[in-house]
C-alpha cells in the first residue's frame, strides 16, 4: 500500500501591524481561497500571528482539511499551524532554548517562543511524524548576530527529530528554516537528522539559484536592495523527509511558488510557497531494524564547525553580559549622584523638578533593565549555548 502526501508550506507574513506588513487581510483571505480550491493533504503555515486569521483558515478549510492545530508558545504564539486531511492523533511542541533577545523588540523572535511542533499522523498502516518549525531570522546578512542562535536551533531541531522518531515509519519536516542550501545549518539538519531535501531529490532537478523562496525578484514585496544583493532570491523554506528501512519514499513532484493573487495582482506573501508530492510505501523487511550509532565523517565535520560558531556566540554573550554590568555600575553611580547632590527644590522651578524626577525614573528603569539583562537573560543565553556545546562534544567524544 502506497500513501501519497501532497504537502504545502508557506511563510504567510501575517504580522498584526499594517505598516510593515502590507495587505495582510487581503492576502490571508486569498490564501484561504487558494487552499480551498486545491487538493493538498497537509498544509504547514508560518507567521500566522493573529489568532482570528487561524480561525478563519480553519473554518474555511474545514471541508478539505478537517484536522488542524495551532502551536501556542511565547507571548504572541509561535505563528506555526497545521491543516491536515488525515487525523492528527497527537501533538507536542518543543521550544528552543535560544530565541534571540527580548530587547530587540522589532525582531520579535524571542516573543514568539520559536521551536518545533510535532504532529503524529497514522494513515494506511503507516506512522508519520510531521515536524513543523520556523528558525530564527537573519536580519543582517553582513553581520549576523544570530548565527549561533540559529545553529543551536538547527542542532536542537535535529536532536528532537532523532529522539522522537524512533518508532515511526516516516518523517516529514516543513517550514521556514532561514538557512541556505550550502550553509552550515543546512548541513546540520540534513546530516545529523538524516533528512533529504525534497527539492534536491525530485526528478528534473533545477539549479538552486533559480529556486528562491525569499527575496525573489518577481515577488511584490521584495525590496530594491535585496534584488541587487541576491538577484535570484534565496531558498530558505523547505520540505524534507526520511523513511525507515522498512519503507521507501519517492518525490514525484516539487514546485516553488503559486503565482500572484488573481484580480489584486500581488503576491500571497513575501515568501514563496513550497509544494511537494511524496509517495511512501512499506517494503518487505528481511532483517531487524538497526539504530544508527556511529557518526559519518560529514556529520562530524558539520558538528565541529558548529562548535566553532557556538564558541563565538559564547564570547559575544560574555562580552554583552560584561557591557550590561558596566552599564549597571555607571547608571547606579549617576542615580546616586543625582539623588544625593541635586536638589530640585533649590531651583524653585516646576519644570526643573519634573525633569529631574523623570530623569531619576528613567535611570532607575535603565538600571533595573540592565540588571535583568545581565543576570537573567545573558546568563540564560550563556547556559543554553554551553548546553548545546556540551551535547555536541559528547557526540564527538571530545
Amino acid at each position: 500500500m502506497t500513501v501519497t502526501l501532497k504537502i504545502l508550506t508557506l511563510n504567510c507574513w501575517a504580522l498584526p501591524f499594517p505598516v510593515p506588513c502590507k495587505n495582510r487581510r487581503e492576502r490571508v483571505n486569498a490564501i484561504c481561497d487558494y487552499l480551498r480550491n486545491e487538493s493538498f493533504d497537509i498544509v504547514i503555515l508560518e507567521e500566522i500571528w493573529v489568532k482570528s486569521d487561524f480561525q478563519k483558515l480553519r473554518d474555511k478549510l474545514q471541508m478539505k482539511l478537517p484536522f488542524s492545530h495551532y502551536f501556542y508558545s511565547g507571548t504572541i504564539g509561535s505563528g506555526v499551524c497545521v491543516f491536515s486531511r488525515h487525523l492528527i492523533a497527537e501533538t507536542i511542541y518543543h521550544r528552543f532554548q535560544l530565541n534571540g533577545h527580548p530587547h530587540k523588540i522589532f525582531h520579535g523572535d524571542w516573543f514568539c517562543g520559536k521551536g518545533v511542533g510535532l504532529c503524529k499522523i497514522h494513515e494506511e498502516g503507516l506512522d508519520i511524524n510531521l515536524y513543523c518549525t520556523h528558525l530564527h531570522a537573519e536580519y543582517n546578512a553582513v553581520q549576523d548576530e544570530y548565527e549561533a542562535h540559529r545553529l543551536a536551533q538547527a542542532f536542537e531541531l535535529s536532536q528532537f527529530i532523532r529522539s522522537t522518531s524512533v518508532d515511526c515509519d516516516a518523517v516529514i519536516l516543513a517550514g521556514d528554516l532561514n538557512i541556505a542550501p550550502k550553509s552550515l545549518g543546512y548541513k546540520v539538519v540534513t546530516h545529523y537528522a538524516h533528512l533529504q531535501d525534497a527539492w534536491a531529490e525530485k526528478e528534473n532537478k533545477v539549479c538552486d539559484e533559480l529556486a528562491g523562496t525569499c527575496d525573489v525578484p518577481f515577488n511584490t514585496y521584495t525590496g530594491a536592495e535585496a534584488k541587487l544583493r541576491i538577484p535570484n532570491g534565496e531558498r530558505i523554506d523547505y520540505i524534507m523527509y526520511s523513511v525507515k528501512p522498512n519503507c521507501k519514499a519517492t518525490v514525484t513532484d516539487c514546485q516553488i511558488g503559486i503565482g500572484k493573487i488573481p484580480d489584486l495582482n500581488i503576491s500571497y506573501s513575501d515568501h514563496e510557497a513550497v509544494m511537494a508530492t511524496i509517495n511512501i510505501s512499506r517494503v518487505e523487511e528481511n532483517h531487524p531494524r538497526k539504530m544508527r550509532s556511529a557518526l559519518s565523517k560529514e556529520v562530524k565535520d558539520s558538528l565541529q564547525e558548529t562548535l566553532q560558531v557556538l564558541d563565538k556566540g559564547v564570547n559575544q554573550c560574555l562580552n554583552e553580559e560584561k557591557f550590561f554590568q558596566v552599564v549597571v555600575f555607571l547608571l547606579s553611580f549617576i542615580l546616586y549622584f543625582v539623588n544625593s547632590y541635586v536638589d530640585a527644590e533649590s531651583y524653585n522651578n516646576i519644570i526643573v523638578a519634573f525633569t529631574l524626577a523623570t530623569a531619576k525614573l528613567f535611570l532607575a528603569f535603565a538600571v533595573g533593565f540592565s540588571v535583568w539583562t545581565a543576570l537573567i537573560l545573558k546568563r540564560g543565553e550563556f547556559h543554553a549555548l554551553i548546553a548545546c556545546k556540551e551535547d555536541i562534544m559528547k557526540l564527538l567524544g571530545v
